[in-house]
């Protein structure tokens, strides 16, 4: 009886994580829109203070991603902590059989696999790769020293 709750736990916390995982990938690829329709034209004081806004959004959505990565990390070390003792209090006590104990680590690690390590890449994506205002920065930069119709010299 506890393994299909279990199951059924772990299967809607691994929909959770994937529907917040992709809720903010999917809020930055417009905020990268957003920016980029900005970066392309000449810009007003309110546009300015949109695209601060919009680069902000972005570095706190890449600082929240790092924060989970971390709690990810943390849950996956703790659950194969939780497999090893359980096979030394197991070899010291005898709680259970083979097979049991067999099931039982199965089901750990396939908790690993399954749910820690695509959360982990996915986290990894989403503060990498979007939350890079720098680059947005370096861009918009670029495109204030260049005018339309100025000559560069070389």
């Amino acid at each position: 009886m506890v393994v299909p709750i279990l199951l059924i736990l772990i299967s809607f916390l691994f929909i959770l994580m994937w529907a917040w995982i992709i809720s903010i990938f999917a809020a930055n690829l417009g905020i990268s829109k957003k920016i980029d329709e900005l970066i392309n034209q000449p810009l007003t004081v309110e546009q300015k203070q949109e695209l601060d806004d919009l680069q902000l959004d972005l570095d706190i959505n890449a600082y929240r991603a790092r924060n989970a990565k971390r709690v990810v990390l943390i849950f996956s070390f703790l659950y194969v902590i939780a497999a090893l003792v359980l096979i030394w209090v197991n070899n010291r006590y005898g709680l259970y059989t083979y097979d049991g104990l067999l099931s039982t680590i199965k089901l750990t690690m396939l908790i690993v696999i399954l749910f820690f390590v695509p959360s982990y890449i996915g986290l990894e994506l989403i503060s990498n790769t979007q939350g890079a205002s720098d680059n947005i920065g370096a861009r918009f930069k670029f495109t204030q020293e260049l005018k339309p119709g100025e000559e560069v010299e070389v």
